[in-house]
């Protein structure tokens, strides 16, 4: 089997992160890439993030995988930053999660859909901080918005997807403000007796003062004015601070909507 790159850019993605792999005859058999992007607000210790997408006949996997581990050890080394190298598998495709752990891959990390009950609180700020919905009166404001919550997400919410949130009934964005700037933010969405926490951050100089919890009780008191009873929200496995806060609500485990097999790269 051959593996090469492709002559130029492929899908937006440089040609050193993009190989495929073809028999001897040169027919193709299948193709990987890396997507690479920083996370440091979310996961300050791993800030590096070196996604894997592969596509291959099963005889070529091992080979085209050993290839894109390669690449990632290259771009771990050129950047300094520690890491993740990691995939997405559907929890419910066994084979391809085995050949990933075969390959080195542990599967510790899951993208994760939790249920909780409304807790009960205030619909106010803390002391020293103010309380006020996010404004969403102009495309500025929209921009600014999504910028603000795109900074603390694995993946980015677009402008589409604002504007069907905004359509639910249950839709409120809000946040604690501190001399004007939002510190805690979050944003909610959904109809009838139900609403996803679709978002929610703490600027790092604000974090363990209880901020997000306060945040979801205050918004709880307008959300069960609607008649929501139950709030659905998506959490990483491996996130310490998303975890610590869903144990602090009661959450209730309902599936895993994906796994993300991975291996560190810390040195």
């Amino acid at each position: 089997m051959l593996i090469n790159h492709p002559a130029g850019e492929y899908q937006g993605i440089p040609a050193e992160n993009v190989f495929f792999v073809s028999s001897d005859k040169g027919i193709q058999l299948g193709y990987g890439c890396l997507i690479q992007f920083t996370q440091a607000e979310l996961y300050p210790n791993q800030p590096l993030h070196i996604y894997l997408q592969m596509d291959a006949q099963p005889s070529a996997r091992s080979m085209l995988f050993g290839a894109l581990l390669a690449r990632a050890g290259q771009i771990r080394s050129e950047t300094g930053m520690p890491g993740r190298f990691y995939t997405q598998v559907d929890p419910r495709d066994k084979e391809l999660l085995k050949f990933y752990e075969q390959m080195g891959m542990k599967n510790d990390d899951s993208e994760d859909l939790y249920s909780f009950y409304l807790p009960f609180g205030r619909a106010q700020a803390p002391m020293g901080f103010e309380y006020w919905q996010s404004p969403l009166a102009t495309e500025a404001d929209e921009a600014a918005l999504l910028d603000r919550m795109n900074r603390y997400r694995i993946q980015p919410v677009n402008h589409d997807y604002l504007m069907l949130w905004r359509q639910q009934e249950h839709f409120l964005p809000l946040a604690f403000y501190r001399q004007g700037e939002p510190v805690c933010e979050a944003m909610f969405t959904g109809a009838g007796e139900t609403a996803t926490l679709l978002s929610i951050y703490t600027v790092p100089q604000f974090r363990n003062q209880r901020l997000a919890s306060q945040l979801i009780e205050a918004a709880c008191v307008h959300l069960r004015e609607q008649g929501v009873s139950v709030i659905y929200t998506h959490i990483f496995k491996r996130n310490v601070p998303q975890t610590g806060l869903i144990r602090h609500l009661k959450g209730q485990f309902v599936r895993s909507v994906n796994y993300l097999p991975g291996i560190n790269m810390l040195k």
